[in-house]
């Protein structure tokens, strides 16, 4: 899993797998009036030692004390869409090949739990305060500080970083059983983990390149140079697209060597993610020197705005283990494994779209929040909200429609029709949450660049009390089983996102509602009229033409069809009326056009 498709306290920054695939403080540190009004007070002494031998700040610099630049948010999504589209092709071959090579079965999900571990443990003990607090302290103290003072801060986080997760990540893979029983602890069948603990003793030393590439991204990404950071994505696939590729020609030599391969394909595509984008820091005239220095006022700042995202990687890891448990309980030995194939599709829309808007208005509300422009603030986040409602909204209901066609394309060497049949009804389950999901992202970047994540980690505590109670009170305790779980993830994105926005609200003195309004309405109706059509059109192709049977090539066409069909009811119209949410696709229109 890279990290764009990362698990929900992570970034939703670069899978997520995909990291996958799925990424502050951005005021000035002297004004304290201003720290308090942010919410999170920091240490008097953090705030005047800050304030201490500032250096003047360069020319090259003023770049840093501007204002957020709202105008380039729409292309440099353009940018990080396109690249993301590669890696999403390509993610999706990686599992395409994980499930022709491991189909439906305990290798599967012994590879899946595994995999999703090193992202949890990163994030619980650092990624979270990273994602959170990189961008806009290093905003801050590049302008404060200059260039100097900026690479000292770099050097600084890179050299904790070598040293904390190096070390847990050498102890993670010396105590491995103990870190899957974590995953596993209501199935009571230890034994069936084995193969899963040999994969995460080579696994466990991706939390420290997870660590060392999100500060590589953060410095990029501040810079508005977003290539490297989606790229290195895409590299990852393609490793450990070989690895899978092997995979059966190595079962029939020697079966071990087979799934040390995986074990070490996986790990080294986590590596190059991270490695690719180390020339690009250099072209940016950045080299810093790796050194410890646990008195860094920067440091504190970092700290001081990043603790309480613990509480919500906490919550993360929390509700992950007991959806994990739980599955393995009501789906003795593939339960994980469902859920990991369905959330291919249910995070693609969100990869696809939402990824790259939050990245690119992260970096605008962050130079605003810095400015204390909170009018600037409070459009930019009512603007994002209607943004996400707009596009996922269509895409959970797409999802809805095409849930058995989409999991048909996986159908091929040990992946059967019974395991297309589990996955398609979880996916349906589960598409409910995407949007919400996508609205829970921006909260969580809004509330960074307002230097606040005590509210943050208040709204994950009530999504994860929710998703826990419906997972074991209804999906184990009801015997509703894989359905209850799916949905237990809408429960939790809808009770965070309430408690986020009840706080923004207060916080930015009011939101446009009926922005959000705006972009919820048009969602539902176009993208209901557009799920429609298309579900429509794959009935009438299987009306004429015949039923998929297992035909990947079949498949692939019947859901081309319909979906374009799909995309064209919804979105032609929202272009030709000229929404406003409509604006990014439009830019891309009349790109193409030239």
């Amino acid at each position: 899993m890279s990290r764009g498709e990362g698990p929900r306290g992570a970034h939703f920054a670069s899978e997520a797998g995909r990291a996958r695939r799925d990424g502050g403080s951005g005021k000035h540190f002297s004004a304290s009036a201003q720290g308090a009004k942010g919410g999170d007070e920091v240490p008097a002494s953090a705030e005047g030692d800050a304030d201490k031998d500032v250096e003047p700040v360069a020319s090259d610099d003023d770049d840093f004390s501007s204002s957020g630049d709202y105008e380039s948010v729409g292309r440099s999504a353009r940018l990080m869409t396109g690249l993301i589209v590669v890696s999403r092709v390509t993610g999706f071959v990686r599992t395409w090949v994980m499930g022709v090579a491991l189909g439906v079965s305990l290798l599967s999900t012994s590879y899946q739990v595994a995999q999703n571990l090193p992202a949890m443990l990163y994030d619980l003990v650092m990624g979270g305060m990273l994602v959170t607090a990189f961008l806009p302290v290093y905003m801050d103290v590049r302008r404060r500080r200059g260039k100097r003072g900026a690479e000292e801060y770099i050097g600084n986080l890179l050299g904790i970083l070598l040293l904390l997760l190096g070390v847990l990540s050498l102890a993670a893979s010396v105590f491995a059983p103990a870190f899957i029983w974590t995953q596993s602890f209501m199935s009571g069948d230890a034994d069936g983990m084995d193969t899963a603990v040999l994969f995460f003793r080579f696994f466990a030393f991706q939390i420290l390149f997870y660590g060392l590439s999100s500060v590589f991204s953060g410095v990029l990404n501040a810079h508005r140079d977003y290539f490297w950071s989606n790229l290195g994505p895409i590299l990852n696939n393609v490793v450990v697209i070989t690895g899978f590729a092997l995979f059966p020609v190595l079962e029939h030599v020697n079966e071990l060597l087979a799934v040390i391969v995986l074990a070490v394909s996986a790990t080294l595509g986590v590596f190059v993610q991270m490695a690719c984008q180390i020339p690009a820091l250099h072209r940016h005239g950045i080299h810093p020197r790796v050194h410890v220095d646990f008195h860094d006022p920067a440091l504190r700042q970092t700290l001081s705005l990043g603790i309480p995202t613990l509480v919500a990687t906490v919550c993360t890891f929390l509700t992950t283990s007991v959806q994990n448990a739980a599955a393995l309980v009501v789906q003795p030995e593939t339960g994980a494994s469902v859920i990991s194939y369905a959330r291919l599709w249910y995070t693609l829309p969100y990869a696809l779209l939402a990824v790259s808007l939050t990245t690119a208005l992260y970096t605008e509300l962050a130079r605003d929040a810095a400015r204390d422009d909170l009018p600037a603030v409070r459009r930019g986040v009512s603007t994002g909200i209607g943004q996400m409602m707009f596009y996922l909204i269509p895409f959970a209901l797409y999802l809805m429609v095409f849930s058995t066609p989409l999991n048909m394309i996986y159908c091929a060497g040990k992946f059967s029709l019974e395991g297309v049949a589990l996955v398609s009804e979880y996916l349906r389950f589960l598409a409910v949450a995407l949007p919400f999901y996508g609205m829970f992202a921006l909260m969580q970047k809004s509330c960074s660049a307002l230097m606040n994540m005590k509210p943050y980690a208040v709204a994950c505590i009530l999504g994860a009390v929710g998703q826990i109670a419906v997972v074991l009170g209804v999906g184990v305790g009801l015997g509703a089983g894989m359905p209850a779980i799916a949905a237990s993830t809408a429960v939790s994105y809808i009770a965070s996102d309430i408690g986020a926005l009840v706080w923004m609200r207060g916080r930015l003195h009011g939101i446009q509602l009926r922005t959000i309004l705006h972009g919820v309405f048009f969602g539902l109706l176009l993208g209901g009229l557009g799920a429609a059509a298309g579900g429509g059109v794959y009935a009438l192709l299987e009306a004429v033409i015949g039923p998929v049977t297992g035909s990947l090539a079949q498949s692939f066409a019947y859901v081309a069809v319909a979906g374009t069909v799909s995309l064209l009811v919804t979105f032609v119209p929202a272009v030709v009326l000229r929404l406003p949410e409509a604006a990014m696709i439009s830019s891309v229109t009349r790109r193409f056009s030239k």
